[in-house]
């Protein structure tokens, strides 16, 4: 099981910390990008916050000042709708400055790219000093992959045999760099999507594999027999 990593910023690459065949946790750091604009538009929005939160004061307070005239009679419905709205206007300003920090805040955060799972790196595409443009997709920056000591084969099986595939079915294959040994695993699914391949109609049978030696290598090609006596 492979994860590709991401930006969901754009920017120059500052520092790439991983290389391929790197072993990596959850939440570990693999690149960090410029933060320079980032942290200008978070005090751009903190200085929102503030100016939001006087003029909120500002109308509340012209509020509760002309609450008494109005209640007395000398100020009409009219004049006193006007100055209530500003200050429900106010408010709602301030709660829209808040959520523009908040969302300053979290493309900072998205600067320092982390990995989401435990895993080896099996790819990276990026070096430092590299501009990530993340404007219509998430560019692939790393490919993780999950535990290499449990590996999968995506077998091809045409139509003629399917019948005979079931799942738990115990497996042997063989790949081409140990031509001599023998590896087994097991059938955890069938897939029902199929493909055509050379006019031949096939499905994709999904094979568990131990590979606790590491062995196995991503992306081998794998000779499967399936024991149905």
């Amino acid at each position: 099981q492979t994860v590709e990593v991401g930006s969901q910023v754009s920017g120059i690459l500052t520092q790439v910390l991983v290389d391929y065949n790197a072993e990596v946790k959850k939440g570990q750091v693999l690149a960090v990008l410029d933060k320079t604009l980032f942290q200008v538009a978070v005090r751009d929005a903190e200085a929102g916050v503030f100016r939001a939160r006087a003029k909120l004061a500002q109308a509340e307070a012209e509020l509760k000042r002309n609450q008494p005239l109005f209640e007395k009679g000398h100020l009409s419905e009219m004049e006193f709708l006007t100055i209530k709205t500003a200050a429900e206007t106010a408010k709602a300003d301030l709660e829209t400055a808040k959520a523009a920090l908040n969302r300053a805040q979290t493309n900072l955060d998205y600067t320092v790219i982390r990995s989401p799972i435990n895993g080896t790196v099996i790819e990276r595409t990026i070096e430092p000093g590299q501009t990530i443009a993340a404007s219509f997709q998430a560019p692939k920056l790393f490919v993780i992959a999950e535990d290499l000591t449990r590996m999968q084969i995506e077998a091809n099986v045409d139509e003629s045999d399917i019948g005979q595939i079931e799942t738990d079915q115990p497996v042997r294959f063989e790949v081409q760099a140990y031509p001599d040994k023998k590896f087994t695993g097991k059938v955890r699914q069938i897939r029902l999507q199929p493909a055509t391949i050379q006019n031949v109609v096939n499905y994709t049978v999904v094979v568990d594999a131990a590979n606790e030696n590491k062995m196995l290598l991503p992306g081998m090609t794998a000779t499967v027999d399936f024991l149905v006596e």
